[in-house]
Parts: C-alpha cells; sequence; structure tokens
C-alpha cells in the first residue's frame, strides 16, 4: 500500500511538472502572437507632448525638413467618439506658409515634419494610414494643398496626398492623388472648417510597373460612427494611377504650406483593424463562445466584463503593451467580471488585453487616458 502510494505521488508530480511546463509554453505563444502578429508593423502617434514643442526632436521620433520649423504641437487632441486614439494626447498644428497671392512666399518654402512608423519598410500587400484631421483654414486649391502623405525610408516620393481646400462658399473640398500630379480628385461633397473627420489612406501595392492603387475613405463621427470594416467603395481613388509607384513604405509626412489643419491619432499598418481601433471591440475568440469583452477605467483600475458564458475554471489574464511586452499576469477563477490594478503599472496608452484559459482565448485593445 505504502508503495502504491509513493508511486502515485510520483506520478501527480510528474503531471503537475508537465502542467507548468505547458503553461509557459502558451505562455510564450501567446507573447509571440502579440508581438509579431498584431504589434509588428503598427505604430500609433498621438502627439503626447507638451504644447508648442516644435516636431524637430529626434528624441520624438520626428525631423522637419527646412532650417525654420514651425510644425509644432497643439493643445487639446482632437476627439472622435467611439475611435480608440480620440482624446489622447495633443495634436500637430500645421500652419500656411504661403501669402496666397501673386508675391513671394511670406514665409518661406514649405515645411515638413517626418516620422517613421514602420521598423522594417512594407514593399508588398496594402498599407493603411488612419488619422484625425480637423481644417482651419486653407488657400489656393492645387497640388500644393496636400497637408500629410505617406513615404518610402528615404522620404523620396511623397505619396497617397491628402488635400484640402475652399469651395468658394465657405466649405471645405478634400482632395487625393497618388503622387506628384495635377490631376487632383476633389470630393463632390462638401464639409466643414473646424470639425474633426476621420480619414483612411489606402495603398496597394500591384505587381509590374506604376501601377499600383491609392485610395481615400472620410468618415463623419454623426453619420458614418467608427467603421470597423472596411467599406467595399472608398470616398476618393487617385486619378493618377499610373504615375510613380513606391518601392516601400515607412515613413510618414506632415507637410505645410497652404493648408492650416490639426492632425491627431496617427497609426500605419498593414491591415484595416491595424488602424481603425473602436473604444469598445468585439473580441475575435478561437474559442466556440464568440464572447464580448468590455473594459472600464476608473482611476488606478480597470473592470472587465466578458458578456455571454460565464469563463469556466481557472484563466489566465495577461496585459501587453503595443511591443508585445507583458506587463500583467493574474489568475481568475469561474468569473466573468474582475478588477486589474494598474497603479504604478501602466501609463496612458493603447495595451492589449489576452484571457486564456480551457476553450477560452481571447483578445481585446483597449485604452487607458491618466
Amino acid at each position: 500500500m505504502f508503495s502504491f502510494i509513493k508511486n502515485l505521488n510520483k506520478i501527480n508530480l510528474i503531471i503537475m511538472k508537465l502542467t507548468l511546463q505547458l503553461k509557459k509554453a502558451l505562455l510564450f505563444i501567446i507573447i509571440g502572437i502579440v508581438s509579431t502578429s498584431l504589434f509588428a508593423q503598427t505604430n500609433v502617434e498621438n502627439f503626447d507632448y507638451p504644447a508648442s514643442t516644435l516636431l524637430t526632436d529626434p528624441s520624438i521620433g520626428f525631423t522637419e525638413k527646412t532650417n525654420t520649423p514651425s510644425i509644432d504641437v497643439y493643445s487639446p487632441g482632437l476627439e472622435y467618439s467611439g475611435l480608440a486614439v480620440s482624446g489622447v494626447g495633443n495634436a500637430a498644428h500645421i500652419n500656411i506658409s504661403e501669402d496666397g497671392d501673386s508675391d513671394p512666399q511670406t514665409f518661406g518654402p514649405e515645411r515638413i515634419a517626418r516620422k517613421p512608423f514602420f521598423a522594417s519598410s512594407v514593399s508588398s500587400g496594402t498599407v493603411y494610414m488612419s488619422f484625425l484631421a480637423n481644417i482651419k483654414t486653407t488657400i489656393g486649391g492645387d497640388f500644393n494643398n496636400f497637408f500629410i502623405a505617406v513615404s518610402d525610408f528615404n522620404s523620396d516620393r511623397l505619396r497617397g496626398r491628402v488635400m484640402a481646400k475652399d469651395d468658394g462658399a465657405g466649405k471645405v473640398q478634400f482632395g487625393f492623388t497618388k503622387g506628384f500630379s495635377s490631376d487632383i480628385n476633389w470630393t463632390s461633397d462638401l464639409y466643414d472648417y473646424n470639425k474633426t473627420y476621420l480619414f483612411v489612406v489606402k495603398y496597394e501595392f500591384v505587381a509590374g510597373s506604376d501601377n499600383d492603387v491609392a485610395s481615400l475613405f472620410v468618415f463623419d463621427q454623426g453619420v458614418d460612427g467608427v467603421p470597423a470594416s472596411e467599406p467595399v467603395t472608398p470616398t476618393l481613388t487617385a486619378n493618377d494611377g499610373t504615375g510613380s509607384d513606391l518601392a516601400n513604405i515607412k515613413i510618414i509626412h506632415l507637410r505645410q504650406r497652404k493648408v492650416e489643419a490639426v492632425v491627431d491619432g496617427i497609426a500605419l499598418g498593414t491591415s484595416w483593424s491595424d488602424v481603425i481601433v473602436e473604444s469598445s471591440l468585439s473580441v475575435n475568440s478561437t474559442s466556440k463562445n464568440q464572447n464580448s469583452i468590455k473594459v472600464y477605467q476608473e482611476e488606478n483600475h480597470i473592470n472587465v466584463i466578458v458578456d455571454g458564458t460565464g469563463l469556466a475554471g481557472n484563466n489566465h489574464v495577461n496585459i501587453f503593451n503595443i511591443s508585445g511586452q507583458l506587463l500583467i499576469n493574474k489568475n481568475i477563477n469561474n468569473k466573468n467580471r474582475f478588477t486589474i490594478d494598474t497603479n504604478n503599472k501602466l501609463q496612458s496608452g493603447i495595451y492589449i488585453l489576452n484571457i486564456n484559459g480551457v476553450g477560452a482565448n481571447y483578445f481585446k485593445k483597449f485604452i487607458l487616458n491618466y
């Protein structure tokens, strides 16, 4: 009898070791999925720097082309209800550097603030850039009216150029070209000055020469809300479709010349879901139960609610930053409502919540704003 109990204890010990090894392996797998799949080629800029900071300081990732910088940080940041980047940090203020008449430019040449958004350049597939913009004033209405674009790693070619001009009656028209072209596609719909809109630029790499496709989506919060999936038809498709293609995309440019705009919440990614993050998302689950996770911030903690069937058994709860680094880990047992203490552990920013257990593996993007 004693021998049987002894052998049984050994078996239990082996099972415990194997279970521990499996949990460690699963954790590494989760970290790998988060760091390589969800965040490897996505970056977000919320301009969380002091107001009036010039976008020339390499420590914040920006450099500016010209000797007299004037693109700076603007407070407050822009808001678009339901979008995760809304109301986080400040914004960028792009001013006008021409006087609009036949005299030489009053303020000198164009100014461009630029920042690499991808760790390594992307040269195939599709790249999406989203941002919020609020147009203050415009002059003229030609190819110099673009205020934001993407480029290759050398900043040689600015593509996906978004423009704005006055319609002559106090409204705004948005324009779009793939590259340097006077063949601008302008919106027939009219938009308001001093109102925040959500934009998405889509650049599709196509095999062959000079045939990449660039398109623009413009969304109004009151009409469109947050577009969780890509609409079938863009607002504009570039007319200069045969223009010079990009070899790769890595950098975003803010350009100052004929448009005064406040720009915020810039994101660059390789899918629609990379750049359009709702503040309350339905989670893509690997389990049979398509539950929905909600995250609510309250001072120094967050409340998590899993709708639908409760989470059975023991589950691991992990919070990662956008680089895939594990910041918080805890266990919950038979709960679908719980609280996580974030005091002195998380700063303002975008995070990923993972709940993993028997029959459950959920991921939820959420944002904290202290």
